[in-house]
């Protein structure tokens, strides 16, 4: 792999782009785009997996195929967030694990880590390190609305993600437990004091601050943390450069939430906002699609780069922190993946025997 002196400008712009495409291989115009841009990650979803045998060829083309390999990630959570389940069976949510304490939270992350390399991801967007609290659209993905307890869970899990070769990726910072409503709809607004964010929501993130090698900004309006003017605090350079970065020292590689979502879009998707996006703060700008405003995008921040060197200076930071990162990536080839599979399914039902008895003897108790 390329260290960062050898890399062009255009090498470099391509590897904070963290990309996304429709179908079970990239069409031509989708093969077109990602060979001009060369991102640094590909995002994968259900959309993208046909057979267990098609996603691993498709995972292990991103990593083997390319000169520097990419981040293969995909937002794995079980229960509501099963990307996988067509492929094994479904398994309970984080929060119905998390309910049977830590042993059952390391069981079901050694189950989440086993089907990720048996399929030829990489990077994990998880755990979700958000509070539970009432009326929260994130409340069934959640591991508990104690901040310690989170803590205590969360680096549990990804210790055993960790252990088999996986980069976890924290989300959503500074904290999502207090939305009402969906980011993927419309931008939420959470109007908690800084200090009860600072002290609560962020806390999860800076236990993890040196375990995580990457961190996910979340796309919520918290007035407290930032400009009065609604945004999402993924393009907002207090959050993302001065509180994550700075005051809190995180030395990761830091990336936005999918820039298509509603909350994100309803601002105006133009290719400025990719680069706002960069200034803030973020190293890598994850969107879940490869249309023509991506190569817009990536030909903005080409352009800006050229002309303004305190960028360029961002951009190198930026760069040795992604290639620190995927020095990390395993390479060699996943073997006796069949096995894998058989043992997967093994486990997926022992948890949900486990989480079965729990319901039953929390509905006795009531």
């Amino acid at each position: 792999m390329k260290d960062s002196g050898r890399l062009t400008l255009e090498e470099k712009v391509g590897q904070l782009f963290f990309l996304g495409f429709l179908g079970y291989d990239p069409d031509a115009n989708t093969r077109a785009l990602l060979d001009l841009i060369q991102p640094g990650g590909i995002v994968l979803s259900q959309r993208n997996i046909e057979s267990f045998d098609q996603i691993y060829r498709l995972t292990s083309g991103f990593v083997e195929g390319w000169a520097i390999p990419a981040l293969v990630g995909i937002a794995q959570e079980g229960g509501p967030v099963d990307r996988l389940k067509q492929l094994f069976e479904p398994i309970p949510s984080i929060r119905e694990a998390a309910d049977g304490g830590i042993l059952q939270v390391r069981l079901f992350a050694r189950i989440i880590a086993s089907e990720l390399e048996a399929t030829g991801f990489n990077t994990a967007f998880t755990p979700v390190l958000d509070l539970d609290a009432p009326n929260s659209v994130m409340r069934d993905r959640t591991l508990s609305a104690e901040p310690l307890e989170v803590s205590r869970l969360a680096a549990a899990f990804c210790e055993e993600l960790s252990q088999r070769g996986l980069l976890v990726c924290p989300k959503h910072f500074p904290g999502l437990g207090a939305a009402r409503m969906d980011p993927h709809f419309g931008l939420p607004k959470i109007d908690k004091p800084k200090r009860e964010i600072l002290q609560e929501d962020v806390l999860p993130f800076l236990d993890l601050i040196d375990v995580a090698p990457m961190m996910m900004i979340g796309h919520a309006h918290y007035p407290a943390l930032m400009e009065e003017r609604p945004a999402p605090a993924s393009l907002s350079s207090r959050v993302v450069d001065g509180l994550l970065r700075r005051k809190l020292g995180f030395q990761g590689v830091i990336v936005t939430d999918d820039l298509t979502m509603g909350a994100v879009n309803s601002m105006g998707l133009t290719p400025e906002l990719f680069l706002h996006a960069f200034e803030a703060g973020n190293d890598m700008l994850m969107f879940s699609q490869s249309t023509p405003l991506v190569e817009q995008a990536f030909r903005t921040i080409c352009r800006a780069a050229r002309r303004n060197a305190a960028l360029r200076t961002r951009l190198d930071n930026s760069i040795e922190r992604i290639l620190l990162l995927k020095r990390k990536i395993p390479l060699a080839p996943v073997r006796y993946r069949a096995q894998m599979r058989a043992r997967i399914l093994r486990q997926i039902e022992r948890l949900s025997k486990n989480v079965e008895i729990q319901r039953r003897s929390y509905v006795s108790v009531f």
